[in-house]
């Protein structure tokens, strides 16, 4: 899970004569959600360079304001004093969340779009707006994704981004938000989770034997990844089939040598897991398999060695 939420650049520009007060509800909403532990916001852009008005950038805005108050809020915000201000909304070394706009496209009343709307989605997190139009004055947010699968088909999905324009929205995410601290008071690290394991993951998934010593060996922030996705799933954040997952090629179910390295213990018993999940960084995956309603994860790691590997 993280800590950040995210701006909804759809929703600039202001109308000059409502401005200040649209600017003063939204800075409301990020100290309300800073109090909730979303200490940063990310933007697609430098706020600098966002248009404010439709002809007018946000250096220019501030010039032009003469309520001496409102002109040092602007300035604060800015500064990163109100929240911490983050660009780009996918930073670089975040390859997971990169690719999974290789094979997944928004779209917003038939627009296009990967800008806050869709990573919304793809970071599970709040989208803020700024309250310029009554489209924006919901707590969630309709998109259109469609994902490129392996087999080359299109499939398309309707989905809800958790959407914010004023404080009452905010109140309508408690469950979002009580998940989130429930989150952080877990604390689970690569030395805890194996001990804790059935008090992290009560209900929906389960564990591997396997996985006790692949923990160990993970990197902390393919750890800390992976462990977040698993949690989404476990407690009904997302559902497995909402991250970018295949199964194995003809040859590696027919190769011995490459299905014996995919069997892991469940029950004590050897069986074949081939569905890995792709959404995470480096390309690490997390090999799972689902019988009746449990979802066994077999491995987590590095993609397991395939036909063009040698």
């Amino acid at each position: 899970m993280v800590n950040f939420s995210i701006f909804n650049e759809l929703s600039l520009p202001l109308q000059a004569h409502t401005a200040q007060a649209n600017f003063i509800n939204f800075f409301q909403l990020l100290v309300e959600l800073k109090q909730h532990g979303f200490s940063k916001i990310r933007m697609s852009n430098d706020f600098k360079h966002y248009h404010i008005l439709n002809t007018t950038n946000f250096p220019q805005f501030i010039g032009q304001q003469t309520d001496r108050e409102f002109k040092t809020r602007l300035k604060s915000f800015i500064a990163n004093t109100i929240i911490t201000i983050e660009t780009p909304i996918i930073k670089e070394q975040e390859s997971a969340q990169f690719n999974h706009l290789n094979y997944c496209e928004y779209f917003y009343k038939n627009q296009a779009t990967d800008g806050g709307l869709a990573c919304g989605d793809i970071w599970n997190t709040v989208v803020v707006s700024f309250f310029t139009h009554a489209q924006w004055s919901t707590d969630n947010v309709v998109l259109n994704k469609e994902t490129l699968k392996d087999d080359g088909c299109i499939e398309e999905t309707l989905i809800s981004v958790k959407h914010t324009s004023n404080c009452g929205h905010i109140k309508s995410h408690k469950n979002f938000f009580d998940a989130i601290e429930i989150e952080n008071r877990l604390n689970i690290t690569q030395d805890n989770f194996w001990d804790n394991r059935d008090s992290y993951f009560p209900k929906k998934i389960k564990f591997c034997p396997e996985i006790e010593s692949q923990i160990k060996n993970l990197d902390k922030t393919i750890f800390q990844h992976a462990i977040s996705l698993l949690r989404d799933i476990e407690t009904n954040r997302k559902l497995i089939t909402d991250f970018n997952y295949s199964g194995e090629s003809t040859t590696v179910h027919t190769n011995p040598e490459l299905r014996k390295i995919r069997l892991f213990t469940i029950s004590g018993e050897k069986v074949f897991i081939e569905n890995h999940i792709k959404s995470l960084p480096h390309g690490n995956r997390i090999y799972f398999i689902e019988q009746k309603s449990v979802i066994y994860i077999g491995y987590i790691g590095k993609h397991l060695k395939g036909k063009r590997d040698k």
